[in-house]
């Protein structure tokens, strides 16, 4: 058995403590006086054995759940086929970068393939009796232990694009990293990558003078790439049979102009709607789809473009809850005697069939009702109620929507405090210029 990380063999020592501990718990008994102890001894002395018995059960059962501990975290294995270094053996570890960005072509085929394969040929250029540590961007535990040449043929062969993205000097600083100071640490290091710009940074890499870094660089004859990079409404709320506007962002990483690129959306699994776009090379562009929401409650969505063969950001899933009609909580200064623009705000949701309006003054206003509306509009209120600032910060902090149209004439100063809380800023003054 060999240890993948001998050094914590090390912790093997805190093994005293329960020594320690048991030591501690050693009674001294105390001495009694008694006519005849003759019964009174016996009984005492097997006492006494019993329970030393038990301390000395608890002690070896502390120190072999200690002892079991640091072994597994010393990380034991048994060695395979190649049990150890011969005399002379070499140690190389070789690093296949296993990023979406691998899933790119050139005129040799797919990276990650070439990478496995220049991976598999170094392997085989070595004397069969030399050790190779094969890692990729998984970091896997498994992938620090040392292996023969078939083993390292079989664990370069496997490896897969995944999404971890690690920056070169932390590859460089985890390749034999665990196996430093035990005699078998890398003496060269052969990293296979496509040299992404976001993790090649020489500057930060460790100077080590007894190991020879080898870079294989793997480029594609074309890092073009498109990107969804954001997708929003137009509006804040969904409601059934509303035509809606879907803004979508799109970004040409490439380095040639793109003509007709088709984007597609589906609602709940149905195609819905279909685009077609336009980009130049280097630049971002935003799109609209329009489709015709007839779905109720929980619904999603899914715009997608087709750009082989770097797929991993071809989608953008989008959620939301959908109305049949939408509740708007109309709060003013005195609901008895509306004023010209409570009525003006009332003809405005009244005239749409889909809106149902509640009216209600601030003074009374049935907070338990908030978080079953869409949409809570205060108008011409002088002073907004601490209670009803609470319930709004946390309306609003929920996803509701909050329109505010303060009163005409009044002093900003006392909308402040609950402007403050419901984060809208501050009112400066008041502007009363005709448009």
């Amino acid at each position: 058995m060999a240890f993948a990380t001998p050094g914590f063999l090390w912790a093997l020592t805190a093994l005293a403590i329960p020594i320690l501990i048991h030591l501690f718990q050693l009674r001294r008994f105390k001495r009694l006086d008694f006519p005849n102890v003759h019964l009174l001894k016996d009984l005492s002395e097997r006492s006494r054995a019993r329970r030393k018995l038990r301390h000395l059960a608890v002690l070896l059962a502390r120190c072999a759940a200690l002892a079991f501990l640091v072994l597994a975290f010393a990380r034991p294995y048994l060695p395979g086929r190649d049990p150890g270094p011969a005399d002379g053996a070499r140690t190389i570890a070789l690093y296949i970068d296993n990023s979406f960005s691998m899933d790119g072509e050139n005129a040799n085929g797919r990276l990650l393939d070439q990478a496995r394969a220049m991976a598999s040929d170094v392997i085989s250029t070595y004397d069969p009796k030399d050790r190779f540590q094969v890692m990729d961007g998984t970091f896997e535990g498994r992938q620090q232990l040392l292996l023969g040449q078939e083993d390292a043929l079989d664990a370069a062969s496997q490896v897969v694009t995944g999404p971890q993205v690690r920056p070169l000097s932390q590859v460089i600083t985890r390749m034999g990293g665990t196996l430093a100071g035990s005699g078998e640490a890398p003496e060269r290091l052969v990293i296979f990558t496509d040299l992404q710009r976001s993790i090649t940074d020489p500057d930060q890499w460790a100077t080590d003078t007894t190991r020879e870094v080898t870079l294989v660089p793997i480029t594609p004859q074309d890092r073009g790439n498109l990107s969804l990079d954001t997708a929003w409404f137009s509006t804040p709320v969904r409601r059934t049979l509303q035509q809606e506007t879907l803004h979508v962002g799109i970004t040409n990483h490439g380095d040639h102009d793109l003509v007709g690129v088709p984007i597609r959306f589906t609602l709940n699994g149905a195609e819905r709607a279909v685009a077609t776009v336009s980009l130049p090379a280097g630049s971002r562009v935003d799109t609209t789809l329009f489709f015709r929401n007839d779905a109720v409650g929980p619904t999603y969505g899914v715009v997608s473009i087709m750009d082989a063969p770097i797929r991993f950001d071809d989608e953008l899933v989008l959620a939301w809850q959908t109305s049949s009609t939408m509740d708007v909580l109309l709060i003013t200064e005195n609901e008895a005697q509306p004023s010209a623009s409570d009525r003006a705000i009332e003809a405005v949701f009244t005239a749409d069939s889909l809106t149902r309006l509640i009216r209600s003054a601030s003074r009374n206003v049935d907070l338990t009702r908030l978080p079953g509306v869409d949409l809570v509009v205060l108008n011409g209120i002088k002073d907004i109620p601490s209670g009803l600032t609470t319930a709004l910060a946390s309306f609003v902090e929920a996803g509701g929507s909050l329109a505010l149209f303060a009163a005409t004439g009044k002093e900003p100063g006392n909308l402040r405090p609950a402007l403050v809380a419901l984060d809208l800023g501050a009112m400066v003054k008041g502007d009363t210029s005709d448009v």
